[in-house]
Protein backbone atom coordinates (compact mmCIF):
# COMPACT_ATOMS: atom_id res chain seq x y z
CA UNK A 1 0.00 0.00 0.00
CA UNK A 2 2.92 2.25 0.67
CA UNK A 3 4.40 1.66 -2.44
CA UNK A 4 1.53 2.06 -4.26
CA UNK A 5 1.27 5.32 -2.53
CA UNK A 6 4.86 6.29 -3.29
CA UNK A 7 4.00 5.78 -7.07
CA UNK A 8 0.68 7.89 -6.94
CA UNK A 9 2.12 11.15 -5.36
CA UNK A 10 4.68 11.12 -8.16
CA UNK A 11 1.83 12.78 -10.05
CA UNK A 12 1.06 15.70 -8.13
CA UNK A 13 3.35 18.61 -7.29
CA UNK A 14 5.16 18.47 -3.78
CA UNK A 15 2.45 20.83 -2.11
CA UNK A 16 -0.23 18.17 -2.23
CA UNK A 17 2.88 15.48 -0.86
CA UNK A 18 2.83 18.18 2.33
CA UNK A 19 -0.61 17.74 2.31
CA UNK A 20 -1.31 14.05 1.96
CA UNK A 21 1.30 12.90 4.50
CA UNK A 22 -0.19 15.61 6.91
CA UNK A 23 -3.55 13.31 6.39
CA UNK A 24 -1.83 9.77 6.62
CA UNK A 25 0.00 10.91 9.62
CA UNK A 26 -3.11 12.31 11.64
CA UNK A 27 -5.39 9.42 10.65
CA UNK A 28 -2.81 6.69 11.87
CA UNK A 29 -3.06 8.33 14.75
CA UNK A 30 -7.08 8.68 15.46
CA UNK A 31 -7.88 5.64 14.25
CA UNK A 32 -4.39 4.04 16.03
CA UNK A 33 -6.06 5.78 19.55
CA UNK A 34 -9.27 4.58 18.81
CA UNK A 35 -8.31 0.63 18.69
CA UNK A 36 -5.99 1.30 21.40
CA UNK A 37 -8.57 3.07 24.13
CA UNK A 38 -11.03 0.08 22.24
CA UNK A 39 -8.76 -2.15 24.03
CA UNK A 40 -8.29 -0.38 27.14
CA UNK A 41 -11.77 0.01 27.68
CA UNK A 42 -12.92 -4.09 27.10
CA UNK A 43 -9.52 -4.22 29.29
CA UNK A 44 -7.70 -6.14 27.13
CA UNK A 45 -3.71 -6.96 27.23
CA UNK A 46 -1.98 -4.30 25.93
CA UNK A 47 1.47 -5.61 24.79
CA UNK A 48 2.98 -5.37 21.05
CA UNK A 49 4.40 -8.51 19.57
CA UNK A 50 8.52 -9.09 19.71
CA UNK A 51 9.52 -12.40 18.67
CA UNK A 52 13.03 -11.61 18.52
CA UNK A 53 15.21 -8.93 20.11
CA UNK A 54 16.32 -6.14 18.18
CA UNK A 55 17.71 -3.30 19.29
CA UNK A 56 20.27 0.06 18.54
CA UNK A 57 23.02 1.78 20.56
CA UNK A 58 25.06 4.93 20.06
CA UNK A 59 28.01 4.92 19.62
CA UNK A 60 28.17 8.74 19.48
CA UNK A 61 25.47 11.10 21.23
CA UNK A 62 26.36 14.05 19.45
CA UNK A 63 26.36 14.95 15.47
CA UNK A 64 27.53 16.34 12.54
CA UNK A 65 24.17 17.40 10.81
CA UNK A 66 22.21 18.93 13.71
CA UNK A 67 18.39 17.92 12.49
CA UNK A 68 15.48 20.06 13.76
CA UNK A 69 13.39 18.29 16.83
CA UNK A 70 15.89 15.42 16.62
CA UNK A 71 14.58 12.36 18.24
CA UNK A 72 17.75 11.38 20.00
CA UNK A 73 18.26 15.06 20.91
CA UNK A 74 21.67 15.00 19.29
CA UNK A 75 21.78 18.99 18.87
CA UNK A 76 21.77 19.82 22.00
CA UNK A 77 23.77 16.76 23.77
CA UNK A 78 27.31 17.27 24.35
CA UNK A 79 29.94 15.52 22.64
CA UNK A 80 30.09 12.09 23.95
CA UNK A 81 31.32 8.85 22.80
CA UNK A 82 30.46 5.23 23.90
CA UNK A 83 33.85 3.80 25.55
CA UNK A 84 35.22 0.45 24.20
CA UNK A 85 34.85 -1.12 27.14
CA UNK A 86 31.38 -0.85 28.32
CA UNK A 87 30.02 -1.41 24.47
CA UNK A 88 32.23 -5.04 24.83
CA UNK A 89 30.76 -5.72 28.03
CA UNK A 90 27.26 -4.54 27.28
CA UNK A 91 27.31 -6.95 23.67
CA UNK A 92 29.23 -9.55 25.54
CA UNK A 93 26.02 -9.89 27.94
CA UNK A 94 23.50 -9.34 25.35
CA UNK A 95 24.85 -12.02 22.78
CA UNK A 96 24.91 -14.28 26.13
CA UNK A 97 21.47 -13.57 27.02
CA UNK A 98 19.90 -14.01 22.89
CA UNK A 99 22.48 -17.07 22.56
CA UNK A 100 24.40 -14.72 20.29
CA UNK A 101 21.03 -14.01 17.86
CA UNK A 102 19.46 -11.09 16.87
CA UNK A 103 16.43 -9.32 14.17
CA UNK A 104 18.68 -6.42 13.55
CA UNK A 105 21.30 -4.31 15.43
CA UNK A 106 21.78 -0.78 14.32
CA UNK A 107 24.87 1.10 15.14
CA UNK A 108 23.92 4.63 15.24
CA UNK A 109 23.91 7.89 17.23
CA UNK A 110 24.28 11.05 17.11
CA UNK A 111 26.49 10.05 14.18
CA UNK A 112 28.17 6.91 14.61
CA UNK A 113 31.05 7.89 12.07
CA UNK A 114 32.41 10.67 14.23
CA UNK A 115 33.54 7.57 16.70
CA UNK A 116 37.69 7.20 16.56
CA UNK A 117 37.28 3.15 17.08
CA UNK A 118 34.39 2.48 15.27
CA UNK A 119 36.22 -0.35 13.15
CA UNK A 120 36.77 -1.83 17.24
CA UNK A 121 32.97 -1.40 17.77
CA UNK A 122 31.69 -3.05 14.92
CA UNK A 123 34.17 -5.90 15.35
CA UNK A 124 32.68 -6.38 19.01
CA UNK A 125 29.09 -6.00 17.89
CA UNK A 126 29.61 -9.35 15.18
CA UNK A 127 31.82 -11.04 17.59
CA UNK A 128 29.16 -11.55 19.87
CA UNK A 129 26.36 -11.82 17.71
CA UNK A 130 26.66 -13.98 14.99
CA UNK A 131 23.89 -14.46 13.36
CA UNK A 132 20.96 -11.62 12.58
CA UNK A 133 21.58 -8.45 10.64
CA UNK A 134 23.70 -5.70 11.49
CA UNK A 135 24.12 -2.06 10.15
CA UNK A 136 25.72 1.86 10.87
CA UNK A 137 22.95 4.05 10.79
CA UNK A 138 24.75 7.15 9.66
CA UNK A 139 23.52 10.52 7.43
CA UNK A 140 26.46 9.74 4.99
CA UNK A 141 28.75 12.68 5.47
CA UNK A 142 31.42 10.95 6.27
CA UNK A 143 31.24 8.12 4.22
CA UNK A 144 33.62 9.24 1.56
CA UNK A 145 35.75 10.66 3.69
CA UNK A 146 36.30 7.00 6.01
CA UNK A 147 39.29 5.11 4.86
CA UNK A 148 39.74 1.25 3.20
CA UNK A 149 40.02 -0.02 6.35
CA UNK A 150 36.41 0.50 7.78
CA UNK A 151 34.67 -0.39 4.21
CA UNK A 152 36.95 -3.69 4.95
CA UNK A 153 35.64 -3.94 8.64
CA UNK A 154 31.96 -3.53 7.40
CA UNK A 155 32.62 -6.52 4.45
CA UNK A 156 34.40 -9.23 6.83
CA UNK A 157 32.05 -8.34 9.77
CA UNK A 158 29.04 -8.35 7.64
CA UNK A 159 28.17 -5.12 8.53
CA UNK A 160 25.62 -2.80 6.07
CA UNK A 161 25.39 0.84 5.44
CA UNK A 162 21.73 2.92 6.08
CA UNK A 163 22.12 6.22 4.85
CA UNK A 164 18.99 8.55 6.18
CA UNK A 165 17.09 9.57 3.66
CA UNK A 166 17.94 13.56 4.31
CA UNK A 167 17.18 16.24 1.48
CA UNK A 168 21.00 16.94 1.48
CA UNK A 169 23.93 17.24 -0.87
CA UNK A 170 25.83 13.71 -1.21
CA UNK A 171 27.74 11.70 -3.67
CA UNK A 172 25.36 9.08 -3.69
CA UNK A 173 26.92 7.77 -7.07
CA UNK A 174 30.44 7.83 -5.26
CA UNK A 175 28.98 6.44 -2.30
CA UNK A 176 27.53 3.51 -4.53
CA UNK A 177 30.86 3.12 -5.48
CA UNK A 178 32.49 2.46 -2.64
CA UNK A 179 29.86 0.36 -1.11
CA UNK A 180 30.29 -1.99 -4.33
CA UNK A 181 33.91 -1.82 -4.60
CA UNK A 182 34.45 -3.46 -1.42
CA UNK A 183 30.92 -5.85 -1.37
CA UNK A 184 29.41 -3.53 1.45
CA UNK A 185 25.17 -3.96 1.53
CA UNK A 186 23.83 -0.31 1.21
CA UNK A 187 20.56 1.29 1.42
CA UNK A 188 18.04 3.68 2.30
CA UNK A 189 16.28 4.40 5.62
CA UNK A 190 12.35 4.02 5.48
CA UNK A 191 12.05 1.94 2.79
CA UNK A 192 14.15 1.39 -0.54
CA UNK A 193 13.74 4.39 -2.34
CA UNK A 194 16.74 6.22 -3.60
CA UNK A 195 14.32 9.66 -3.09
CA UNK A 196 14.88 11.92 0.27
CA UNK A 197 12.21 12.95 2.45
CA UNK A 198 11.90 16.22 3.66
CA UNK A 199 9.16 16.09 5.84
CA UNK A 200 8.90 14.05 8.79
CA UNK A 201 6.73 13.45 11.67
CA UNK A 202 7.24 15.23 15.47
CA UNK A 203 6.13 13.76 18.55
CA UNK A 204 6.04 16.61 21.08
CA UNK A 205 6.92 15.80 24.50
CA UNK A 206 4.32 16.50 27.85
CA UNK A 207 6.62 18.03 30.37
CA UNK A 208 3.93 17.29 33.02
CA UNK A 209 4.04 13.45 32.52
CA UNK A 210 0.17 13.14 32.56
CA UNK A 211 -0.81 11.69 29.23
CA UNK A 212 -2.13 8.28 29.34
CA UNK A 213 1.14 6.31 28.74
CA UNK A 214 -0.75 2.91 28.42
CA UNK A 215 -2.65 5.02 25.08
CA UNK A 216 0.95 6.38 24.02
CA UNK A 217 2.46 3.48 24.18
CA UNK A 218 -0.19 1.32 21.74
CA UNK A 219 0.13 4.19 19.24
CA UNK A 220 3.77 5.09 19.50
CA UNK A 221 5.85 4.19 16.07
CA UNK A 222 8.91 4.12 18.05
CA UNK A 223 8.02 1.93 20.68
CA UNK A 224 9.18 -1.65 20.60
CA UNK A 225 10.79 -0.90 17.14
CA UNK A 226 13.48 1.21 18.64
CA UNK A 227 14.46 -0.61 21.75
CA UNK A 228 17.38 0.99 22.75
CA UNK A 229 20.75 -0.23 24.39
CA UNK A 230 22.61 2.45 26.81
CA UNK A 231 24.87 2.18 29.44
CA UNK A 232 23.51 -1.44 30.76
CA UNK A 233 20.03 -0.25 30.06
CA UNK A 234 17.15 -1.79 27.25
CA UNK A 235 14.76 0.54 26.70
CA UNK A 236 11.73 0.36 24.67
CA UNK A 237 12.04 3.42 22.84
CA UNK A 238 15.18 5.95 21.85
CA UNK A 239 13.46 8.47 23.85
CA UNK A 240 13.94 7.98 27.33
CA UNK A 241 17.89 6.72 27.28
CA UNK A 242 18.66 10.19 26.08
CA UNK A 243 16.32 12.73 27.18
CA UNK A 244 18.87 13.65 30.03
CA UNK A 245 20.49 15.86 27.20
CA UNK A 246 16.93 17.94 27.44
CA UNK A 247 16.65 18.11 30.89
CA UNK A 248 20.19 19.18 30.81
CA UNK A 249 19.79 21.72 28.32
CA UNK A 250 16.50 23.40 29.49
CA UNK A 251 16.20 22.97 33.08
CA UNK A 252 13.86 20.16 33.25
CA UNK A 253 13.16 16.99 35.24
CA UNK A 254 11.47 14.58 32.90
CA UNK A 255 11.56 11.11 35.26
CA UNK A 256 13.38 8.01 33.98
CA UNK A 257 12.52 5.28 36.27
CA UNK A 258 14.15 1.73 37.00
CA UNK A 259 10.51 0.72 35.76
CA UNK A 260 11.11 1.86 32.83
CA UNK A 261 13.74 -0.30 31.41
CA UNK A 262 15.65 -3.55 32.22
CA UNK A 263 19.09 -3.99 33.28
CA UNK A 264 20.60 -6.63 31.50
CA UNK A 265 22.66 -7.44 34.52
CA UNK A 266 19.93 -8.23 36.72
CA UNK A 267 18.76 -11.59 36.69
CA UNK A 268 17.08 -12.27 33.58
CA UNK A 269 16.52 -14.08 30.69
CA UNK A 270 15.64 -13.39 26.98
CA UNK A 271 12.06 -14.44 27.59
CA UNK A 272 11.85 -11.77 30.47
CA UNK A 273 13.29 -8.92 28.71
CA UNK A 274 10.90 -9.71 25.05
CA UNK A 275 8.07 -9.30 27.70
CA UNK A 276 9.03 -6.33 28.97
CA UNK A 277 9.97 -4.44 26.02
CA UNK A 278 6.68 -5.25 24.70
CA UNK A 279 4.83 -3.20 27.22
CA UNK A 280 3.86 0.03 28.47
CA UNK A 281 6.11 1.78 30.90
CA UNK A 282 5.57 4.89 33.29
CA UNK A 283 7.48 7.35 31.05
CA UNK A 284 5.34 6.75 27.81
CA UNK A 285 3.58 9.54 30.09
CA UNK A 286 5.82 11.96 28.72
CA UNK A 287 4.67 11.93 25.50
CA UNK A 288 2.32 14.03 23.42
CA UNK A 289 0.52 12.01 20.82
CA UNK A 290 -3.38 12.59 20.00
CA UNK A 291 -4.20 13.65 16.98
CA UNK A 292 -3.70 17.50 17.74
CA UNK A 293 -0.10 17.34 18.57
CA UNK A 294 1.66 15.03 16.39
CA UNK A 295 2.83 17.50 13.40
CA UNK A 296 4.56 17.44 10.24
CA UNK A 297 7.32 19.30 9.68
CA UNK A 298 9.76 20.26 7.21
CA UNK A 299 13.24 18.92 7.46
CA UNK A 300 15.87 22.07 8.44
CA UNK A 301 18.49 22.41 10.93
CA UNK A 302 18.12 22.70 14.88
CA UNK A 303 18.31 25.90 16.68
CA UNK A 304 18.47 24.16 19.98
CA UNK A 305 15.15 25.63 21.03
CA UNK A 306 13.01 24.26 23.39
CA UNK A 307 9.94 24.42 21.34
CA UNK A 308 11.26 22.40 18.90
CA UNK A 309 10.61 18.93 21.45
CA UNK A 310 7.45 20.67 22.64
Amino acid sequence: MKYLAKKLLRFFPPSFHHFARNVYTRGRTFFGSLIVRTKILLSLPLRKRLRQIHFEVHLAEHCNLNCYACNNFSPIAEPEFIGIEEFRRDFERMGSIFSHECERIYLLGGEPLLHPEINTLMEIARANFSKGDISVFTNGLLLKKMDDSFWRTCHDQKIGIILSAYPIKLDIQGINSLAEKFGVKFQYAWGDSSSMHDMFSITPLNLKGDSNAKLNFGICIRAVNCLTLSHGKLFTCSFMPHVHHFNKKFGEHIEITPDDYVNIYDDVNAEYILQKMSEPVPACRYCRLDNKSVRLVKWGISKCEKSEWV
